[in-house]
């Protein structure tokens, strides 16, 4: 009888931009990390060979595993469905064949409703897989199933910059905000995090309390943008330059409270590295953040549902969105400052749940079990195995939503 091959003989290669500083990079660092940690043999290909190679950290994860001919058997693209058509010809230009392996596609959305012209391009693979029970809604509500397999939050342990390097007082208890410019600026929703340091300075008028705000336009500085407000929050201190991960990961580490006062997340890795280090997380309590924060092990914000206005948001037609109630992120962050003993319990159930659930190994797991089943469906294709499809998660249309909802 012939041995099927295992996950770990099977050639297993991820497609996607691994040098990239925008989120599809994390997202596709994030799973090679992933598959290395449970011993997954892969390759990685680097598609468009755009974003410069100068963060140390990403060139030691990735270039032992690179290669530039792409290979058959099971092929991960970490893309989304607008860059298919692209991604499909210089994959062929670069020596692949398409049809000539299992294709996976792994992309990222945030909001409801996957966009019906991008759905058209993911049903071409073979397989989707979601990165977070909010994006498996999402593809599901524009009719393409998907296989729920999430997405590391773990960070490398090690040395840290102290915040001396950053320019943030030592003694001041610091709130952190990270932006990105590239990923549209009312989603992330930074206004809501300048008014509840406004309303919390008001509160605690001579406490110690730093607003710390980390700035970018994908691989670029956010300079524009930080003038634009400086003058408006003077007591912030903002951070403009693009960061390597030594540095960002080091910038987390310096926060006492992560701020996430988003409108929609498709996951969320900020908050939940932040959690991963011990640090608090306070986050709006909807959409992918929710796979990992509580209302134990974090400060989950009510909110309530609204309709995404044009030009907002691509494809914002009869979508919705949160929008946080920053009155109730006040009383949970000034309870926090209050309370240090209380803060400390609840980050410290947001570090252990986070390490147990959402490390590289529990991430590697399901995927090698996926990859496993793939195998076994490939060698005895009248047995397939259905996809975990989890209990679909209901919204309120409208009013506030408490994290307790």
């Amino acid at each position: 009888m012939t041995r099927s091959p295992t996950a770990t003989e099977f050639p297993v290669t991820l497609i996607g931009h691994p040098f990239s500083a925008v989120g599809m990079g994390e997202q596709i660092r994030s799973h090679v990390a992933a598959c290395q940690s449970v011993h997954v043999a892969f390759k990685v290909i680097d598609i468009f060979r755009h974003a410069a190679r100068s963060d140390p950290d990403h060139r030691r994860l990735i270039e032992p595993a690179e290669i530039e001919v792409p290979a058959g058997g099971i092929r991960i693209f970490h893309i989304n469905g607008d860059e298919v058509g692209q991604v499909l010809r210089v994959f062929e230009r670069r020596g692949g064949t398409f049809s000539g392996g299992y294709n996976i596609i792994v992309p990222a959305w945030e909001l409801p409703k996957y966009p019906s012209q991008w759905a058209r391009q993911l049903r071409r693979f073979s397989e989707v897989w979601a990165l977070s029970q909010f994006i498996q809604e999402s593809l599901r509500a524009a009719g393409i199933p998907s296989v729920h397999v999430g997405q590391p939050v773990e960070l490398p342990l090690g040395h840290f910059l102290p915040r001396k390097y950053f320019g943030i007082r030592e003694s001041a208890f610091v709130l952190l905000n990270f932006l990105d410019l590239s990923s549209f600026a009312s989603r992330k929703n930074p206004e809501a995090a300048l008014a509840l340091f406004a309303a919390l300075r008001r509160r605690r008028e001579f406490a110690d309390i730093q607003l710390v705000i980390k700035a970018k336009k994908a691989d670029e500085g956010a300079e524009d943008w930080i003038r634009s407000i400086r003058n408006r929050v003077p007591e912030a201190h903002f951070l403009a330059k693009p960061l390597s991960a030594l540095e960002t990961r080091s910038l987390i580490n310096c926060c006492d409270c992560f701020i996430s006062l988003h409108r929609s997340e498709g996951f969320g890795r900020c908050t939940g590295e932040a959690m991963f280090l011990g640090k608090l997380a306070m986050a709006t309590s909807w959409s992918g953040n929710l796979d990992y924060m509580t209302k134990t092990n974090s400060l989950l914000v009510d909110h309530k549902l609204v309709p995404v206005q044009v030009g907002e948001y691509p494809f914002a037609k009869r979508q919705l969105w949160a929008e946080p109630n920053v009155d109730h992120a006040i009383e949970l962050l000034d309870a926090a400052i209050g309370a240090p003993e209380w803060a400390r319990a609840i980050a410290a159930n947001g570090r252990q749940d986070v390490r147990l659930e959402h490390g590289f190994r529990a991430v590697g797991l399901r995927v090698l079990k996926r990859i496993t089943q793939i195998i076994a469906e490939l060698s005895h294709p009248a047995k397939p195995t259905a996809h975990h499809r989890p209990r679909k998660r209901k919204s309120k249309p409208s009013g506030w939503v408490t994290a307790a909802s």
